[in-house]
């Protein structure tokens, strides 16, 4: 064999060990990569979920607050600025999920937030109590120099006493009815089926029962949401309605009436929502994935979407999605 021929099979040698040291550099590439996309996701799941978390410990505390509410004036202002502090320390801790990203720093937030708002309802209640007991001191104090006065006088109180003691049972009774309504809105917030994982994907669905996945805006013409539950056990097992409200990039709420869009009411401010669309699944008190489809009869834009799901009368899961 001559020497040109020698020198030819060695590059070949050598061009086959470089081909297959390349292939085994993308593939050892393309697994870390697949690795790191999976602890991102779960990453974002998780801080889905404390974000979610931290939006119904927020409007808890301040339903809270919002109970104790009364005719006293400072006490009212009071309310007003604990509200504000609760808004910063939540603020504050939503920066932490979402710029810092450190889960174990945000749950001891999270901890004081709870423990804070704890702190402002005992504040407001010993108030109350220590103002009560004024009035009562008040009150013994006036019936001792209304017992100098005249029979007349006496009498005149003993009609006012009967007018004060129907005022306080009026009170009484609109409190109690404050407080069983109250009451139910809790109830109510107990048995709503928390969300923990939202995802929202675009497909073409040509009408003869082939659906394709869409990454653009242009060539899909339904949006498909699945979910998974959280297990709550104090829920009664049975069909459950869960109603989707898709906002477009501009902002806009996607409402098509006759596409099943609808209005709901907020339990927790009595505020009617509007909603995108709903869909009823079967729920037995475990994990549950399900996913509701939607199609709009316009086309849809580019770019990022925002989802909420209610259920119960409550917001019980949140998420955004984009559209190239």
């Amino acid at each position: 064999m001559s020497p040109k021929s020698n020198n030819l099979s060695l590059i070949g040698i050598i061009g086959i060990i470089l081909l297959i040291g390349l292939v085994g550099y993308l593939f050892m590439n393309n697994s870390s990569l697949k690795k790191q996309l999976k602890e991102k996701k779960e990453t974002l799941l998780e801080l889905e979920k404390v974000h979610t978390e931290l939006d119904q410990n927020y409007e808890a505390a301040l339903q809270d607050l919002e109970d104790l509410r009364g005719d006293n004036q400072k006490l009212n202002e009071l309310i007003d600025t604990q509200k504000d502090e609760l808004e910063k320390q939540k603020n504050r801790i939503s920066g932490l999920i979402w710029s810092e990203r450190e889960l174990g720093k945000v749950k001891t937030e999270m901890a004081n937030l709870n423990k804070m708002a704890a702190d402002y309802v005992v504040e407001i209640k010993k108030l109350k109590e220590s103002n009560a007991n004024l009035l009562a001191e008040n009150t013994d104090l006036s019936y001792s120099n209304q017992n100098l006065s005249q029979e007349l006088q006496i009498n005149k109180e003993k009609v006012s006493n009967l007018d004060s003691m129907q005022k306080v049972l009026i009170s009484t009774k609109d409190k109690l009815e404050k407080s069983n309504t109250t009451l139910s809105t809790k109830v109510d917030m107990a048995e709503a089926i928390k969300i923990n994982f939202i995802e929202v994907k675009a497909y073409d669905d040509n009408g003869k029962g082939k659906v394709k996945e869409r990454s653009r805006a242009k060539r899909a013409n339904m949006l498909r949401t699945c979910f998974t539950t959280e297990t709550n056990l104090v829920t009664k097992a049975g069909d459950k309605t869960f109603y989707l409200r898709f906002t477009s990039p501009t902002g806009e709420l996607l409402y098509v009436e006759e596409l099943g869009s609808g209005v709901l009411k907020n339990k927790l401010n009595g505020e009617n929502v509007r909603y995108t669309t709903s869909g009823t699944t079967t729920y037995n008190n475990v994990d549950l994935t399900a996913c509701i489809d939607w199609k709009p009869n316009f086309s849809l834009s580019k770019g990022n979407y925002t989802i909420e799901i209610f259920q119960n009368g409550f917001n019980v899961g949140n998420g955004t999605f984009r559209l190239k």
